[in-house]
C-alpha cells in the first residue's frame, strides 16, 4: 500500500541543469496536465515522522558527501500517476551507494524495486498523448548533476510537496 504523507528526501539540481529540466518538464506539462511540483529525484521515503537529530545528521551527511553524476535512459511512461511521464535515471553504483549511506541515518527501509527518475508530469494520462510527446522533446545524452539533497513534507491527497529544508552535497567543495 502506498504512503501518501510523510517525508521522503529529493535529489535536487543545480542552476544550469535545473533551468534546462524545467523547460522540459513545461513543454511536457504543456501537453500532460499536472499539479505542480518542483523537479527532483526521488531518493528516499517515506518517513512518518522527522526530528532535530535526523535533521542534524542530514546536514553533516551532506557535508560529507559529493554531488553525483546521474546517467540517463531517456523518456519513460507508465499508467501510474506519479509515473506517468519521467526521465529515467540509470540506478549507477554512484547512486546505490549514496541511498545506502543515507539509509545509515535512520533506517528507512530501501526497497529493491527502486525505479530512479525525474518526474515530468504527475497524472492520468492517455499513452497515445504520451507517445506524441517523446518525438517532441530535447535529446537526453549527458548526464545531469545532482547537486542537494532535500527533507520533502508530502501529501499527495492534497497535492503538497514542499521542501522543508536542502543541504548541498558538497564534501568536495571543501576549502
Amino acid at each position: 500500500m502506498r504512503i501518501s504523507k510523510g517525508y521522503w528526501l529529493w535529489g535536487l539540481f543545480p542552476p544550469k541543469e535545473n533551468f534546462f529540466l524545467n523547460e522540459i518538464k513545461a513543454i511536457v506539462q504543456n501537453k500532460l496536465k499536472s499539479p505542480l511540483f518542483e523537479t527532483h529525484l526521488t531518493l528516499t521515503g517515506p518517513y512518518l515522522n522527522i526530528d532535530n537529530i535526523f535533521l542534524y545528521k542530514l546536514k553533516t551527511f551532506a557535508e560529507n558527501n559529493s554531488a553525483i553524476m546521474l546517467n540517463i535512459s531517456g523518456y519513460e511512461f507508465k499508467p501510474e500517476i506519479f509515473k506517468s511521464f519521467y526521465i529515467q535515471i540509470k540506478n549507477s553504483p554512484q547512486l546505490k551507494e549514496l541511498r545506502r549511506n543515507i539509509y545509515e541515518l535512520n533506517n528507512v527501509d530501501l526497497t529493491n524495486n527502486y525505479s530512479p527518475h525525474i518526474s515530468l508530469s504527475y497524472g492520468n494520462h492517455e499513452i497515445k498523448e504520451k507517445k506524441e510527446l517523446i518525438p517532441k522533446l530535447p535529446k537526453l545524452n549527458e548526464p545531469i548533476r545532482m547537486s542537494k539533497i532535500a527533507l520533502v513534507e508530502v501529501n499527495e491527497n492534497i497535492n503538497l510537496w514542499k521542501i522543508l529544508e536542502s543541504f548541498e552535497l558538497n564534501y568536495l567543495n571543501k576549502g
